[in-house]
């Protein structure tokens, strides 16, 4: 898995969001403001290429119990899939 190229991480005024560039802009319209569990995430699909690999990631960078880190990678990854921000690879 891997992130969509066309979507960008940038801050905006104190918030960290996702925006569409390029050919998302036709199919998406708007920003994605990120939390900073999710922020991590979308800066380590790549990185990670698993969700457990990014369950493993976030257990070694935050306190959190492995249930809820499993549960914010599901819960995000499925939502960034549905919205065509990841790319299986």
């Amino acid at each position: 898995m891997k992130r969509n190229t066309d979507f960008m991480l940038r801050e905006i005024a104190g918030e960290v969001v996702l925006v569409p560039t390029g050919q998302a802009t036709q199919n998406f319209n708007g920003m994605i403001t990120l939390n900073e569990v999710a922020a991590f995430i979308w800066k380590n699909l790549d990185e990670a290429g698993s969700k457990e690999k990014l369950v493993s990631m976030i257990l070694d960078e935050f306190e959190v119990e492995e249930e809820i880190a499993r549960r914010d990678v599901e819960g995000f990854v499925g939502a960034l899939k549905e919205h065509g921000m990841v790319e299986e690879s």
